[in-house]
């Protein structure tokens, strides 16, 4: 089995960031990841879309929509994984773009929340190797707090993530993105992480 990221959206440094860890996320867990629709160089990567590669009969769409849940012992020959920024509330642009397109295509959901790109391929990794999504740690909601200029700041995402070592899994560089180089502490579920330092490249995997 392969996992396939359907690219569907603008090509912005955001999203660009969460396919660079999706494919280190992939590496790490020894699956193997196609990025479809786009090339991207250093990315396993094509401009083919993942229906002139698979047979779409043959694939799962993960679709927050979909009635079923993925489960360890779904086959298929690829799962497809949308690659949407999200949208809150949300639209539901992978049932639109993706699901009612390939009618033949079995639909399957990791929840009713919404996760980053990099958070869905993580999940239905762990899915695939044999876990029940009920026995993953996840949070809704997190916080990425800094103080510039003496004031605090909070940037909220109000997205579903897995916990990886107690903590959420996100790319550093989404979060580099976002408040720059300054110090910053994650915030979810009543918990709080400090972040001492500046970028350094760390892996959230890891912490």
């Amino acid at each position: 089995m392969i996992f396939v990221i359907e690219h569907l959206d603008v090509l912005s440094k955001w999203i660009l960031a969460e396919y660079k860890h999706s494919y280190e996320i992939a590496k790490n867990e020894k699956v193997d990841l196609l990025i479809t629709g786009v090339k991207i160089e250093g990315l396993p990567s094509t401009e083919k879309r993942f229906y002139e590669i698979f047979n779409p009969e043959n694939v799962i769409i993960l679709d927050p929509q979909a009635e079923e849940e993925l489960k360890p012992n779904d086959k298929a020959e690829a799962i497809i994984i949308g690659g949407i920024l999200g949208d809150h509330p949300l639209r539901g642009r992978t049932k639109t773009l993706l699901s009612d397109i390939f009618p033949k295509a079995k639909k399957r959901n990791i929840g009713k929340l919404q996760f980053p790109i990099d958070g869905a391929l993580y999940v239905a990794i762990q899915i695939m190797k044999g876990k029940r999504l009920s026995e993953i740690p996840i949070v809704f909601g997190l916080s990425i707090i800094t103080n510039f200029k003496g004031l605090e700041e909070e940037i909220y995402l109000p997205f579903a993530y897995p916990l990886v070592n107690g903590s959420p899994l996100i790319s550093e560089e989404v979060i580099k993105y976002l408040v720059g180089n300054r110090n910053y502490r994650l915030k979810w579920g009543g918990k709080e992480e400090e972040i001492e330092f500046n970028y350094q490249g760390q892996s959230f995997l890891s912490r």
